[in-house]
């Protein structure tokens, strides 16, 4: 492997717990199951079960994979009243902008 990908993957690990430990700061359960079997075909999606909130994330999928998904996720939940990282705070709010006009529209 040559020098740089293991950087980024590294950096692209170190975000990815950042994104989860966001989760898990906002009370939402995270958990990476096979979403892939039988008539399933999803990267991953938050839901509530018996009052909590959940995501699960397609457990195949490699981390930057991961980080769009969960970034996708959560740019959808009130983060505000929590601290992040700026780097994963700006990813989340990019996200968030880009799904505004995509509201609007519906």
């Amino acid at each position: 492997m040559p020098f740089g990908e293991n950087i980024a993957t590294m950096k692209d690990e170190a975000l990815l717990q950042s994104l989860e430990d966001a989760a898990a700061r906002l009370s939402i359960k995270l958990s990476y199951e096979e979403l892939r079997k039988g008539e399933v075909a999803s990267h991953g999606g938050i839901f509530w079960l018996r009052g909590e909130r959940r995501i699960i994330i397609h457990r195949g999928l490699p981390a930057a994979e991961r980080i769009e998904v969960l970034t996708d996720i959560l740019s959808g939940v009130d983060f505000s009243g929590i601290h992040l990282l700026p780097e994963v705070r700006e990813r989340l709010e990019k996200s968030a902008e880009k799904k505004a006009p995509q509201a609007l529209e519906a």
